[in-house]
């Protein structure tokens, strides 16, 4: 396995271990409606946390898993602050693994250099 992939791994796995420590992780799945949303992120029908954890993270350990191609970009940041723009809350820590996330996608490390 690559740096890259490694790199996206840890990131993947710190966001779950965030939301888990955050208390926002669920051992209840939605409902296979909510989950089935065309929408992006799925706003109309899940929380961000339900999102990351259902759709997001299943989605990319199936990738991982399947030895397929993971995708180049991951843009998740900006709808944080779509959401802080409209008065919703994301806890801080959650908002700093998503970048994080992001980053790791873009081969960037935190200070914007490609790692």
């Amino acid at each position: 396995m690559d740096q890259h992939s490694e790199t996206i791994i840890e990131a993947l796995n710190a966001l779950e271990l965030g939301l888990r420590e955050l208390g926002l992780w669920s051992d209840s799945r939605p409902e296979p409606d909510a989950l089935a949303s065309t929408m992006p992120f799925c706003y109309d029908t899940l929380e961000l946390e339900q999102w990351l954890q259902f759709i997001f993270l299943g989605r990319m350990r199936e990738i991982l898993e399947q030895g397929d191609a993971l995708p180049e970009s991951c843009a998740i940041y900006p709808y944080v602050e779509m959401l802080s723009g409209a008065g919703k809350t994301v806890h801080p820590r959650l908002a700093e693994l998503i970048q994080q996330v992001d980053r790791s996608f873009s081969g960037e490390s935190g200070s914007g250099e490609r790692i």
